[in-house]
């Protein structure tokens, strides 16, 4: 089943009597994640550019419903995206462009709150938050050293080695979702996206993520 397919599944449950409220109230709540996140073209300074596959993770978290419409609390994502880069010569470097396949690894950990519309069990919602990402591109050793490589997200590099090292960047979030409650379980599928502060001549990067969060209370 598609991440949309997911959404249109829970669009479909609005038929279900939404009536009886949902008890959220001074509940905690646990959840995992399946993460889908679109692939996309980045271009870098210099010319080198990207183009990452649909990606896969999932995400750990905990809220605290503080009432029956708003919460807060933490949770902890990992992402993992195939890609293709062509890498392009700095300054100085007579060397032809480079292609290179890898992987695109994210780690994040952020704080954040959400907001249900209703007290009822099924309730649109929003949701936004804060953190950190840690991200490790895994570009491949091999390309010649000690000449300067417009690096995919890294920038300009001229040593003796290839960046691959993880680095650790400010990020955050926001999404909008559909969320139905059902004894202490519920379900959430949200469409959204991330940003994350990459810094230096690229700025910031924009994902959009799909996902289904399935939950307990208690």
């Amino acid at each position: 089943m598609t991440p949309r397919a997911l959404l249109v599944t829970l669009l479909m449950l609005a038929t279900v009597p939404a009536w009886a409220q949902s008890h959220r109230a001074g509940r905690s709540e646990i959840y995992l994640s399946p993460v889908f996140t679109d692939g996309k073209s980045f271009s870098f300074e210099g010319g080198t550019s990207v183009r990452t596959d649909t990606g896969f993770g999932l995400a750990l978290g905990y809220m605290y419903n503080v009432d029956d419409k708003l919460s807060f609390g933490g949770e902890f994502a990992w992402g993992d995206a195939d890609y293709r880069a062509t890498i392009q010569p700095g300054a100085g470097n007579t060397q032809s462009a480079i292609n290179v396949n890898s992987s695109l690894e994210t780690w994040t950990v952020r704080f954040l709150g959400s907001y249900n519309f209703s007290r009822d069990r099924f309730t649109p919602f929003v949701t936004g938050g804060l953190g950190w990402t840690s991200v490790d591109t895994n570009i491949p050793t091999g390309l010649p050293q000690n000449v300067c490589w417009y690096y995919p997200w890294a920038g300009t590099y001229c040593q003796s080695y290839v960046p691959t090292a993880t680095t650790t960047k400010f990020s955050y979030n926001a999404a909008i979702g559909l969320r139905y409650d059902f004894g202490n379980g519920f379900v959430r599928g949200q469409v959204g996206s991330q940003w994350v502060d990459f810094g230096g001549s690229y700025g910031s990067g924009q994902f959009t993520q799909y996902r289904i969060d399935f939950g307990t209370k208690f």
